[in-house]
C-alpha cells in the first residue's frame, strides 16, 4: 500500500507539463533557427522567462527571499545559469541549425544519461539494476520516436550540431544535480529565478558583442512573439517546476519523464509543421511509458 501511494504523486503529473513545454521548443526553435541568430532567440526567451518569473515572485512576496539567501547558495544559483541556461541554451539552438529537430530531441534527453551518473558520483544517490535498465528501455523508445520516420537524413549528418546537442545534455545535466542539492533548504522558485537572470545577462551581454540585435527587428512581429511564448513556457514555467520535482525526488528518478519529449516534440510537430508519423511512434511510446514504469516502481524499494 505504501508502494502504491508513493507510485502516485503530483510530481509526476508536473513532470508532464514540464516535458511538453520543452518539447514546443525543437519545432519551434527549428523554425526560428531559419531567421533568427541562435544567440538572439536564447537572449529573448531567456528575457521574457525571466520577466514573467520576477513578475510572479512580487507579486506574491517571494522576491525578499531572495535577500534570506545564503551566500555560498547565491553564488552556486548564479552559478547554475551558467550551465542551465547560457551554455544549454546556446549550444541547444545551435544544434537546431545545423540537425533536425527530432535528432536534436533524442540527443537532449541523454541528459538522463548523465544525470543518473552524476547523481550516483556527487549526491550518492543509489541507482538499481531495474532503474537502470528502465532508463535504457527508455532512451530506445525516444530514439524510435524521434526516428519514426526511418534513419535516413537528407545529406549528410553535421557532426558538430550532434556534438553541440550532446554538450547541451551534459550541461544540463550538471545544472540539475549540482541544482539537486542547493534546493534542500531553499524555495525551488528562488533558485530557478537567480539562475534564470545570470543567464540571461550572460547571453544577453555576449549577443550585444557578436552579432547584435538587428535580425531580431527584421525576423518580425510573428518570430518576435514565438520566442516570447518559449520564455514564457520553455523557461518561465518548466523550469521551476523541474526545480520543484527535482527537490522533491531523487535526480535519477525523475529525469527519466524527460523521455517524454521527443513524443510530444513529434506530435507538435505533426500539428505545427504537418510532419507525419509511422507505427515506430506508438511502439517508441510503448517502450518509454514502459520504462518509466519501471523505473518508478523500483525507485521505493532502493
Amino acid at each position: 500500500m505504501e508502494e502504491k501511494k508513493h507510485f502516485i504523486r503530483v510530481e509526476y503529473f508536473l513532470m508532464l507539463i514540464v516535458s511538453f513545454f520543452w518539447a514546443i521548443g525543437h519545432p519551434l526553435g527549428r523554425v526560428l533557427a531559419n531567421k533568427v541568430h541562435p544567440f538572439q532567440i536564447a537572449m529573448v526567451t531567456l528575457g521574457a522567462g525571466f520577466i514573467s518569473l520576477l513578475i510572479f515572485l512580487i507579486i506574491s512576496g517571494r522576491i525578499k527571499k531572495i535577500f534570506m539567501l545564503p551566500g555560498r547558495d547565491l553564488f552556486l544559483s548564479l552559478g547554475l545559469g551558467v550551465f542551465g541556461f547560457f551554455f544549454y541554451q546556446i549550444l541547444t539552438f545551435s544544434a537546431l541549425a545545423r540537425i533536425p529537430a527530432s535528432m536534436n530531441a533524442v540527443l537532449i534527453s541523454t541528459n538522463v544519461v548523465f544525470i543518473a551518473l552524476l547523481a550516483a558520483l556527487i549526491l550518492k544517490e543509489r541507482i538499481r539494476l531495474m532503474r537502470m535498465i528502465g532508463i535504457g528501455i527508455a532512451l530506445l523508445g525516444a530514439v524510435l520516436v524521434a526516428f519514426n520516420q526511418g534513419f535516413l537524413f537528407e545529406g549528410s549528418v553535421d557532426l558538430t550540431g550532434c556534438i553541440f546537442s550532446l554538450l547541451a545534455a551534459f550541461s544540463f545535466a550538471i545544472y540539475s544535480v549540482i541544482g539537486k542539492k542547493i534546493l534542500v533548504f531553499n524555495d525551488h522558485l528562488i533558485i530557478a529565478f537567480l539562475a534564470i537572470f545570470s543567464g540571461a545577462v550572460l547571453i544577453t551581454i555576449l549577443t550585444a558583442f557578436t552579432v547584435g540585435f538587428s535580425e531580431i527587428f527584421y525576423a518580425g512581429w510573428q518570430a518576435f512573439l514565438i520566442m516570447v511564448i518559449l520564455g514564457l513556457t520553455m523557461i518561465g514555467v518548466a523550469y521551476p517546476l523541474w526545480f520543484k520535482c527535482l527537490k522533491a525526488l531523487p535526480a535519477s528518478h525523475i529525469s527519466i519523464f524527460i523521455y517524454l519529449t521527443p513524443v510530444f516534440a513529434v506530435i507538435l510537430s505533426l500539428i505545427l509543421l504537418n510532419e507525419r508519423f509511422s507505427w515506430l511512434f506508438w511502439v517508441g511510446a510503448f517502450f518509454i511509458l514502459g520504462g518509466i514504469f519501471l523505473t518508478n516502481k523500483f525507485n521505493s524499494k532502493g
